[in-house]
């Protein structure tokens, strides 16, 4: 690559490991883009990653309620509650909660985007576990809290929420996105 990409993290490469073992992948590459767990491609290859997506099965999106506390100046709580509205079976599925950040702009001094400035929405910037649940109904509420550490420069205005549904191969069954109130 050439530099270092500023939002990259050991946490990340883990992920996209376990997504190179899921999908059975012979390397690791980037730019990568996987679509609910179940395909990939990519990142520059619009075509592909079109296609994807169109063909990607439809989900049912939970449907959590979210209250926010600032227990310190670089905390922040999440309580959720709600609905997977996707049954989870005997193996069970794990509620993942995502906090991303944009308008972020990144200067590239090397690598394949040397010179450019790079503008980027929707960067996970925090990804939590919320819970796993097993053998339980779609309709069956779900709550639990997580907490995450904020970096410098947090602005609520530029960031918000993913939940989302995944099994133990990172299969996605379902997402809602969260908006944060004016006032965390």
């Amino acid at each position: 690559m050439g530099w270092k990409d500023p939002y990259g993290g050991s946490q990340w490469t883990v992920r996209q490991k376990a997504y190179v073992e899921s999908l059975k992948l012979d390397t690791m590459f980037t730019p990568q883009i996987v679509v609910q767990g179940r395909t990939q491609c990519v990142g520059n290859e619009e075509e592909a990653l079109l296609s994807s997506i169109v063909n990607a099965p439809r989900f049912p999106a939970p449907t959590f309620q979210a209250t926010f506390q600032r227990p310190t100046p670089d905390c922040l709580q999440v309580s959720l509650s709600g609905a997977l509205r996707t049954k989870a079976d005997n193996d069970g599925v794990n509620v993942m909660v995502a906090l991303y950040d944009s308008g972020l702009v990144t200067d590239c001094p090397k690598g394949e985007n040397k010179g450019r400035i790079l503008s980027n929405d929707y960067v996970v910037r925090k990804l939590e576990k919320l819970c796993t649940v097993k053998d339980i109904s779609a309709k069956k509420t779900v709550s639990g809290t997580v907490n995450f550490a904020l970096w410098e420069g947090f602005n609520r205005s530029k960031c918000g929420l993913v939940v989302f549904v995944e099994d133990n191969s990172h299969q996605i069954f379902g997402s809602q996105s969260i908006q944060f109130p004016d006032a965390i």
